[in-house]
């Protein structure tokens, strides 16, 4: 296909996002890199964030439909295609969001952190500009994988964090993103999300004591102020040590709506554990003599 920007929806430290059309009349957003500012390490995040979203099957991540490569400034650029989305969460946190809708968005952002998880991704810098959504499905999406931490053994594991890059934004950023030397884990994105909760119902990213809680605003979610406390504990031993451990205690509050999800040892894709996963089941063995 052939695409041709319209205008520039988003920029950040490495490269822009535009909002494009195909030779087909369909609207498209496209994320590349500024051939000014591509490093090697650069270069290697993105593809990192290109192959990993390629593969993507999971509703609630961002997936690369096309990629490839284009002459900008006589240099060669990457760019990746994705569908074009009607904002992020946190234009609906600007809105206002009904306070029926917050567990199910926040389900959603769980299953798309934990789908990455179970891949052995950890983002390292979630954050409202990041979700993105959609509002035809009414779904939300994890997207900008661009300083993800992979650990799949095709993908360019060598890439390391120099001490002068700022990689995680500093309001959400964990604790130990903070300090140099310190492990960077699943509990960094637990942090994050717990942070967002309660953003998500009280409109404040809560800091330290005496932060206004999700009681003061909901008093029949005040339940909810306790998980919020674990998630962002400062010490990541502290915290919830994965995100099936949050859902277990959403679950048992009768979010009913709330999924487990396994890594499917057929498909090596994220289903909900619910889904049968048994080779012995989905193909039997047939009787031929």
């Amino acid at each position: 296909a052939v695409y041709t920007a319209e205008s520039v929806i988003g920029e950040g430290g490495a490269g822009r996002i535009y909002k494009a059309k195909d030779d087909s009349g369909d609207v498209w957003a496209i994320k590349c890199l500024d051939p000014d500012k591509t490093t090697k390490e650069r270069a290697k995040r993105f593809k990192n964030e290109l192959q990993f979203c390629n593969k993507n099957e999971h509703q609630n991540i961002v997936t690369v439909f096309d990629h490839g490569v284009f002459k900008q400034k006589g240099k060669g650029t990457p760019f990746y295609v994705m569908r074009m989305y009607s904002g992020s969460l946190r234009d609906l946190i600007k809105k206002g969001i009904g306070v029926d809708k917050v567990l199910k968005y926040f389900s959603q952002m769980l299953d798309g952190v934990e789908a990455a998880h179970l891949k052995k991704v950890v983002h390292r810098d979630l954050k409202r500009e990041n979700i993105l959504f959609d509002s035809a499905k009414d779904n939300l999406l994890i997207a900008d994988f661009g300083i993800a931490r992979f650990e799949e053994e095709e993908l360019f594991t060598a890439v390391e964090t120099k001490d002068s890059s700022r990689l995680a934004n500093f309001q959400y950023a964990a604790p130990e993103q903070r300090q140099r030397g310190m492990a960077v884990d699943y509990r960094t994105d637990i942090y994050a999300l717990g942070l967002m909760l309660n953003e998500m119902y009280t409109g404040e990213v809560p800091y330290g004591t005496g932060y206004k809680t999700i009681g003061k605003v909901m008093a029949n979610c005040e339940y909810l102020d306790g998980l919020v406390a674990e998630m962002i504990r400062q010490s990541a031993d502290e915290r919830p040590s994965s995100i099936d451990t949050v859902k277990q205690q959403l679950i048992g509050r009768k979010n009913e709506f709330v999924t487990r999800q396994q890594l499917s040892k057929l498909k090596e894709t994220v289903i909900p554990v619910t889904d049968i996963d048994d080779s012995l089941i989905s193909d039997p063995p047939k009787l031929i003599n």
